[in-house]
């Protein structure tokens, strides 16, 4: 059923077989070292919430405050797309 340069199904399996566990066995060679040096200590994530918790606060709002002008203008958004003849 395949086409001339279409691999068959069972080729394009077994390439994306092969392919993910080659990308596994990288990721887990690689995992170590990676979680030594991004491993942030506890305390500091203790010291930074507050920080955390602002920035996500603000960012709800403006999202919130984004999708009430939205909600509030339908009619401006689709005179945008309107044709006119």
């Amino acid at each position: 059923m395949a086409k001339g340069k279409q691999p068959e199904r069972w080729e394009s399996t077994m390439l994306a077989a092969v392919l993910a566990v080659a990308g596994s066995l990288f990721l887990f060679d690689k995992l170590s070292s990676l979680m030594r040096n991004i491993a942030v200590p506890f305390g500091a994530i203790g010291h930074a919430a507050p920080l955390l918790l602002v920035v996500m606060a603000v960012s709800l709002m403006l999202a919130d405050q984004n999708t009430a002008t939205d909600a509030r203008e339908p009619h401006a958004k689709a005179g945008h797309h309107e044709r006119r003849s």
